[in-house]
């Protein structure tokens, strides 16, 4: 008897051990973090110092590099569009222009430039013939920008120089005896810069008037010899 009541009593320690080992266990187990400790935690760097708190949306984009000023090439694509006495001979032309630059400033570039129209005389009345040549010239100009924002910029140029046509007599029998001498021609035009990603690139597109002197006066009298250009360009700015 007394060795059951002496088993019976080690059972009932070796529960009352194994209960208290769990209760521990349970109790030193690591209990799970809330949102906001969390949130501390990670607010909070060693030393009290506050965490990055990192940078408002777009802050670490790069900025845009600087735009490119200095030697600039010019290339465009237009028409020409005769308002004076040689309207009626000749229709509106294609015209290809090249201009050569240099940015002293930022708003002031002298350029040289040469253009050629292709044209014919397909509204004169036969006879001839209808006949095509090519109106040509090159001068000199300046031209003045004003930036209206980061990639829009007006722009205003004057030019001048000598123009003549290609063929000998095409214009003359039409009353224009010296189209195809070298006559001087002058013009200015108004425009609009868009700057491209690039700082190098820039489309431009600009509209004027050109009068080309003497070349284009008809010998009987008539109106003056004016022309409206337009064109569409690309600059590339070293």
């Amino acid at each position: 008897m007394r060795v059951a009541r002496l088993a019976m009593g080690g059972g009932l320690l070796g529960v009352l051990l194994l209960v208290s080992s769990a209760r521990a266990a349970n109790e030193n187990k690591e209990r799970p973090l809330s949102t906001s400790e969390i949130e501390g935690w990670l607010e909070a760097e060693p030393g009290g110092a506050p965490a990055d708190q990192g940078t408002t949306p777009g802050a670490e984009q790069p900025l845009p590099a600087p735009r490119r000023h200095g030697f600039v090439v010019e290339s465009g694509l237009g028409f020409v569009t005769q308002i004076g006495s040689l309207k009626h001979i000749a229709p509106t032309a294609p015209d290809f222009q090249l201009r050569l630059g240099y940015e002293v400033l930022h708003w002031l570039m002298p350029f040289v430039e040469g253009d050629v129209a292709f044209a014919s005389t397909a509204y004169a009345s036969e006879p001839p013939p209808p006949r095509s040549y090519y109106h040509y010239g090159a001068g000199a100009g300046v031209r003045f920008t004003l930036p209206v924002s980061r990639i829009f910029a007006l722009l205003a140029q004057g030019s001048v120089g000598f123009a003549r046509v290609s063929e000998q007599n095409v214009l003359s029998v039409y009353g224009f005896p010296h189209a195809d001498d070298p006559n001087l021609y002058y013009g200015g035009e108004l425009g609009l810069e868009w700057y491209q990603v690039s700082p190098h690139l820039a489309l431009a597109v600009h509209a004027g008037v050109k009068s080309y002197g003497q070349g284009l006066t008809r010998d009987r009298g008539g109106e003056p010899p004016l022309a409206v250009v337009a064109s569409a360009a690309l600059r590339y700015a070293f």
